[in-house]
């Protein structure tokens, strides 16, 4: 056993001993004072302590002081093994779960900082099994989808390519009247939160961790964006959390 928990467990049984001993003699001037002093402390055995301090300061201060270190102790270990960190990424899915966003980032984030945890504070041996087996069903799910992705990519660019030997054909080739404008199909990047002015136009997408992207923006709300592709079975709709999105980009026409 590491030297910093077992000072903090003597710590922790030195604050009950001197809590008791203080406990004792409360009860000794009056059963209201002994009942404070043993369900209310620490602030019980403060307003004690204070009210009788000529007789009672070596018990109090005892009991202050084997206080005040085992709490700073126990803080000091549950910061060192990530304990914030968990409590965020706890929040995280909670919020995930009740909104129905829940992103595979945030559920690795959270399997990760639990098994983090685990593995420093030594507790729990079953449940840090548990979230090793999650953690490497994860990894191959993430896999898998990488390579969805590139599987994606790759007909997006072929899709992406026939379009424009399409659109060379139908309209670059012809010949206009003099002092008409030209124009050309450039992508520029867009804000996100002002994606809501270019929906119905065709978009390229980055996510987190995923290639770029070729849809056709539907929607957009506050917190996701709403998007459209064709694939060989039709057309399927689906979105995502703008927070999960790094870059957008929109078709747009420049003139040459």
């Amino acid at each position: 056993m590491d030297t910093l928990p077992l000072l903090t467990q003597v710590s922790g049984i030195m604050a009950l001993l001197s809590l008791l001993w203080l406990s004792i003699r409360a009860f000794r001037k009056h059963a209201v004072w002994g009942f404070l002093v043993l369900l209310l402390s620490p602030i019980g055995a403060s307003i004690f302590g204070i009210q009788h301090w000529a007789n009672e300061k070596k018990p109090f201060l005892t009991y202050i002081s084997t206080f005040t270190l085992s709490l700073t102790l126990a803080i000091y270990l549950f910061s060192s093994w990530g304990g914030w960190e968990l409590i965020q990424a706890y929040n995280r899915v909670q919020q995930g779960m009740k909104t129905q966003s829940l992103s595979r980032e945030d559920a690795t984030a959270y399997i990760h900082t639990s098994l983090n945890f685990s593995e420093r504070s030594g507790l729990n041996p079953e449940d840090q099994q548990q979230y090793k087996a999650m953690h490497r069903h994860l990894a191959q799910l993430d896999e898998a989808e990488q390579a969805k992705a590139l599987q994606e990519a790759a007909a997006a660019a072929a899709a992406e390519a026939k379009a424009r030997e399409e659109l060379s054909r139908a309209t670059i080739s012809k010949k206009v009247q003099q002092g008409q404008e030209h124009y050309r199909l450039e992508y520029k990047p867009i804000p996100i939160d002002e994606a809501r002015n270019y929906v119905g136009s065709t978009v390229k997408v980055i996510r987190k961790g995923v290639q770029e992207k070729e849809y056709r923006l539907t929607g957009a709300t506050a917190n996701k964006l709403q998007f459209a592709q064709r694939n060989s079975a039709g057309t399927y709709s689906f979105s995502y959390n703008t927070r999960d999105i790094e870059k957008i980009r929109v078709l747009t026409r420049q003139p040459d």
